[in-house]
């Protein structure tokens, strides 16, 4: 851990030497989370877990015993960093999205949300925003002009 980190002492700390301390400790924290935590214990628990729950009878995996590897398999994917500028940060995953460096799924997921659950969310509230007229990210209708009225007239009806 970096020593300005580990004791709040930011005396003589610039912005450069900060961030290359973080970046640096951040890789080794990354190295330690897959091949220690991860590989040594996460895999471990949840290849155990499985079994016995399919020895049990608690879960009913038609042919666990002959595809096993199949069904263990997972990807064990920590939370992502969060780095000072927010905004920057979504600008840069939008990017690796759109460049197929990472997938929607992914980014959900680093985030502790899953993207079948996202995706019927958003797909609900654009369903309920057209029903109700709603318009978000742009010109909402004027109160009395024809797109108002007609969004208004569909919710009597």
């Amino acid at each position: 851990m970096p020593y300005a980190y580990l004791c709040n002492d930011m005396l003589k700390a610039n912005y450069s030497n900060s961030r290359m301390a973080l970046l640096e400790f951040r890789r080794r924290v990354e190295a330690w989370q897959h091949s220690v935590m991860v590989h040594q214990m996460c895999r471990v628990v949840w290849q155990r877990w499985m079994d016995v729950a399919v020895l049990s009878g608690a879960l009913d995996i038609p042919g666990y015993e002959r595809q096993r590897a199949t069904f263990i398999a997972c990807s064990w994917l920590p939370p992502k960093w969060d780095w000072v500028d927010p905004l920057k940060d979504t600008k840069a995953e939008i990017e690796q999205i759109g460049a197929g460096l990472k997938s929607r799924t992914q980014a959900l997921a680093e985030r502790g949300f899953d993207a079948e659950q996202v995706d019927a969310e958003i797909a609900a509230d654009r369903e309920r925003e057209q029903r109700l007229g709603l318009v978000f990210g742009g010109e909402a209708p004027v109160v009395g002009s024809p797109d108002f009225n007609a969004a208004v007239e569909d919710q009597t009806d």
